[in-house]
């Protein structure tokens, strides 16, 4: 008989399971998408049970596709939108309406946190330093700030801040208190990044309560099993062991086998996000990065974070695809395939035009919210084809810039790289990535690597495997690999400094000029 694991991902855009055998074999899925809302502009929000209730319903609806008798199953497991919460109330009650990761009222109380800190004595880097985090309006910290500001009472009725890893352990099942996984701890900008423990005197000094905020756990520790109430939602089995996850990048990290030095990961999804694993507590010398918890070893990953990443890629097939668009749906086949024939009309370096892939802002290693993208350098010989290679090698070349500051960082020299989200599907774009990088690529089998890390951990809780390198051993299968060009490294090693000095030549006049003509102080 298979024995089987299930992986939810409470994703950004919907809520997906993913039933895996325990070799790692994908066995079939089901996905909802999980309607946003956007009350005002920079406001991000989801509803609360509507999220919960969609993740159900994906389980239940994964079980009856595959056909896998719910007897075989033998854990299930989460990963999640980081960054990423919600209010709740004694009872359990939804205050507010969920805040997302891209939400960024927080901004507005961002001098606020500067302030508090130079009363303190401190400064950001000594903040970076304790968390592992930057003052940015992605981390949770200034919204919450936000939130009691303007909404004090709410913020007294608040039980808990808690995270859609909480919110899918207690709809699954899990009666603990509110609980959440410690690698992600760092999130909240009151942890300490070293041994994930909550810092009562960061609280303290920026006026929240530190009792506000989720317990946590290791990953992989079993929390509970299937109720009858949720078996009778979702087809799962009474009694089926219910196994703390992690986050969505820390389990897509496992879930292409980035447990090891000299390995990075690149997820070019909604965001893009490069990962490195060390053994030992690490920072950036300028708090470019962020450091998290690992799962399944105990140790640290630090991420560099890009805002927008393939879906400027998006973008571009949106705005200025829209013949292949049109294309694709008469010939039935896939518009990114179309741009990438494209694109190899071009030759690398796309004859010196280069797109600047920041339509959400700068993040790292710049963090600059005034950055705005930009093609550079056509004249009346570029063509389309050109254009379309060079945004493809824009946000590659994005993607280095925070290989190179994970480097900064004190990881050690990456030798390969494992890559991941859409742009995995582009046998172009992974040559493009290995030329940018200089190193070997790999894709992997499963492209749903986070759901595929949530799996694995479930595995480890239940004794499948006994820690999360045997989990990758077993459960993680290389698929294609790509070497670098020579000639073509020579070529993105001359263009990628002029990426780098066209940020420098409009940061301090030209972005911000845009900026305050776009209505954005």
């Amino acid at each position: 008989m298979a024995t089987y694991v299930v992986g939810v991902d409470g994703g950004t855009t919907g809520c997906r399971t993913v039933i895996f055998k325990e070799n790692g074999e994908e066995v079939g899925s089901a996905y909802f998408e999980t309607p946003t809302k956007y009350p005002q502009p920079g406001w991000v929000e989801q509803d609360g049970q509507e999220y919960c209730d969609l993740a159900l319903r994906s389980t239940k609806v994964a079980i009856e596709r595959t056909g896998v008798d719910p007897k075989d199953i033998a854990a299930i497991s989460f990963t999640n939108m980081r960054s990423t919460f919600i209010p709740v109330d004694k009872d359990g009650n939804f205050l507010t309406h969920i805040f997302i990761w891209q939400d960024i009222r927080g901004n507005e109380v961002i001098p606020w946190m500067h302030e508090t800190l130079a009363k303190n004595g401190m400064t950001e880097l000594d903040l970076y330093n304790i968390t592992g985090f930057p003052i940015s309006a992605v981390p949770p910290s200034s919204k919450i700030y936000w939130f009691k500001k303007h909404y004090p009472d709410l913020y007294e009725k608040t039980y808990k801040f808690v995270t859609p890893q909480a919110m899918l352990l207690r709809a699954y099942g899990v009666t603990e208190d509110w609980c959440d996984d410690d690698t992600d701890a760092n999130w909240w900008q009151i942890c300490d990044a070293d041994t994930f423990e909550y810092r009562a005197d960061i609280a303290e000094m920026f006026g929240v309560d530190v009792n506000k905020y989720p317990t946590n756990y290791k990953p992989a520790t079993r929390m509970g099993e299937i109720t009858p109430e949720v078996s009778a939602l979702t087809g799962l089995l009474v009694g089926t062991p219910i196994v703390m996850g992690s986050g969505d990048q820390q389990c897509g990290a496992i879930g292409v086998g980035n447990a090891s030095e000299g390995l990075a990961s690149v997820c070019l999804g909604t965001a893009g996000l490069c990962i490195g694993y060390s053994d030992k507590p690490i920072r950036h010398p300028s708090g470019a990065n962020h450091v998290l918890g690992h799962p399944g070893t105990g140790h640290w990953q630090m991420e560099g974070h890009a805002s927008a990443s393939a879906s400027a890629f998006r973008w571009f097939r949106d705005t200025v695809g829209q013949l292949e668009q049109g294309a694709a749906r008469v010939l039935g086949t896939d518009v990114y395939e179309l741009l990438s024939q494209e694109a190899q009309q071009s030759p690398p370096g796309a004859k010196g035009t280069i797109f600047i892939p920041w339509l959400a802002g700068a993040a790292c290693p710049y963090y600059d919210a005034y950055a705005r993208a930009a093609f550079v350098g056509m004249t009346f010989s570029h063509t389309k084809s050109d254009l379309v290679r060079a945004a493809m090698e824009g946000i590659a070349f994005e993607m280095r810039d925070m290989l190179e500051a994970l480097k900064q960082g004190g990881l050690k020299p990456f030798e390969y790289y494992r890559v991941t989200g859409g742009a995995a599907r582009s046998p172009l774009w992974n040559q493009i990535q290995a030329d940018v990088y200089n190193g070997s690529v790999e894709t992997v089998k499963v492209s749903e690597a986070t759901a595929l890390g949530a799996a694995m951990l479930g595995a480890i809780g239940v004794g499948i495997y006994s820690d999360v390198h045997e989990a990758i051993d077993n459960m993680v299968h290389v698929a294609d690999r790509w070497e670098p060009i020579p000639e073509n490294v020579e070529t993105y090693d001359e263009i990628f400094k002029i990426f780098r000095n066209t940020y420098q030549a409009l940061k301090t006049d030209v972005f911000p000029a845009i900026s305050r003509f776009q209505g954005v102080e």
